[in-house]
């Protein structure tokens, strides 16, 4: 729940606008889409009923009168014929079939009710089949403009490009809506934080409308001619450019291997709906995405990041303090349960409970050699008792001597020589035993503590050995200090 709640703190109201208006566009999809299909069903049930009721009547009795059989096959033949004659008569609510019809309608008028005369009449020519296809075009468009997901998209052939203002909100598949839906969400979750709402919408629909002047260039291609008069709808081209702009940063830290997988797995998946699904002139939508993504790329590690509001800034400096705030609770706690452990274990080591007192100790030891900064004085003194002999703690040579080198590099050179001269009186391997001599001797040398004793540690390393490195760096201490 508190991630939730988290989470949920991170939306903004634009981001409710954004999915508000992304629902507004896939509900007039859905009626513009839907409803001749759903009109067209209920026409088909209708002929349907209409059908059975005349067939009952007088469709049956009629061939049984002239000798017809009556049977699934005769009633077959006669429903489709039945259904032909209500759908051409320009009842069907399914535009694909109205244009078919009209395209019909229009071939008998222009042979044989005139039309190729009133041709001739206006242009003094007799018409050729190439005319005939022209005119059956802008006789064919003036229709289909009468209905919306016709009249509001862009089609290259036509060269409209005012209905580029209308065309990017209508897609030509739920499988492109719904990708739209969801990529464009996510996309404008993160580039409105980065370059600010204003810039990311306003690339958002300069692109959604260059899109089809992109798409028309494309057509005029050899590749993609076939395709000038077919109808270019959707915002891929737009999207692609705000993906590649969410997978890019100038900062290469700034965008997760998450964000950038599911921008670029974005555009693969629109490009294949463009390629596979919706065909046509969305082949070439698919191509452009591809060349736009690359823009976007660039645009993302090029674009400035927005200056964050004054308000921002104080949220963001209110949640620093917060975080260091607890972080220094954490801290203190850490500590505080380190010195519980020091005086448990000591505690426990005189109760002669010494497997208690080794786990606490041995704790308290390492965390306190971790602390940032370092209590000195405690380190000091806690090395100082826990090598008591008095104390029985069974703890491995090499953990008293890994401890005292941590000593050594954290500065604290009395805490380091108790714990590696402990180390040494356990240790049996003499190379290991060796080096903890020479630890033992450059400390006391180097920080003044007993350095004659140091001295004796570092001839002792050059007896057992004086022709490695460590002999060499054993001498070389030994110079400095005069011997």
């Amino acid at each position: 729940m508190h991630g939730m709640n988290k989470y949920t703190r991170r939306i903004k109201v634009y981001h409710y606008i954004a999915f508000a208006a992304i629902l507004a566009i896939g509900i007039f999809n859905a009626v513009t889409a839907l409803a001749p299909v759903m009109q067209q069903r209920e026409l088909e049930k209708n002929i349907a009923l209409s059908f059975e009721k005349w067939w009952q009547e007088e469709g049956a009795p009629r061939f049984k009168v002239i000798g017809l059989p009556v049977n699934d096959s005769a009633r077959a033949v006669e429903f489709e014929q039945y259904r032909e004659r209500v759908l051409s008569s320009g009842k069907s609510f399914d535009v694909e079939e109205r244009i078919k019809a009209k395209r019909k309608e229009f071939r008998e008028w222009w042979e044989i009710g005139g039309g190729k005369e009133e041709y001739i009449a206006e242009h003094g020519t007799y018409p050729k089949e190439a005319h005939f296809e022209r005119e059956l075009y802008k006789f064919l468009k003036a229709y289909k403009d009468q209905f919306p997901r016709y009249a509001m998209a862009f089609t290259p052939k036509d060269g409209e490009y005012g209905r580029l203002l209308t065309c990017w909100f209508l897609f030509p598949s739920w499988a492109s809506f719904i990708l739209f839906a969801i990529f464009f969400l996510f996309a404008f979750a993160r580039l409105s934080d980065r370059w600010g709402v204003i810039i990311t919408l306003t690339s958002f629909f300069a692109l959604a409308l260059f899109g089809g002047c992109v798409v028309d260039v494309l057509t005029s291609t050899s590749f993609f001619s076939p395709y000038v008069a077919e109808r270019y709808m959707g915002a891929s081209i737009a999207l692609a450019f705000l993906l590649g702009a969410t997978a890019f940063d100038k900062e290469k830290g700034n965008i997760t291997a998450l964000v950038r997988g599911t921008a670029i797995f974005g555009l693969v998946l629109d490009f294949a709906v463009n390629w596979f699904v919706n065909l046509g002139i969305f082949r070439a939508v698919a191509f452009a995405s591809l060349l736009f993504f690359a823009l976007g790329a660039v645009a993302g590690i090029k674009m400035p990041k927005r200056r964050k509001s004054l308000s921002e800034q104080r949220n963001e400096a209110l949640k620093t303090r917060m975080q260091r705030t607890a972080q220094r609770n954490i801290t203190a706690e850490r500590h505080a349960k380190t010195r519980e452990n020091i005086d448990e274990g000591f505690s426990a080591a005189q109760k002669s409970h010494y497997d208690v007192a080794k786990i606490c100790l041995c704790q308290a030891m390492t965390a306190l050699l971790q602390e940032q900064p370092l209590d000195h004085e405690t380190l000091k003194k806690t090395a100082e008792r826990i090598v008591s002999p008095s104390l029985y703690i069974d703890v491995p040579s090499t953990q008293w001597i890994e401890w005292g080198g941590t000593a050594k590099s954290r500065g604290c050179a009395e805490a380091a020589l108790f714990l590696l001269e402990k180390g040494l009186a356990l240790e049996k391997d003499p190379k290991i035993a060796r080096r903890a001599l020479y630890t033992i001797g450059e400390i006391r040398i180097r920080y003044g503590i007993e350095p004659e004793e140091g001295k004796q540690r570092l001839e002792k390393v050059i007896e057992l050995d004086d022709r490695d490195l460590l002999a060499t760096q054993a001498k070389k201490l030994l110079g400095k200090a005069g011997v």
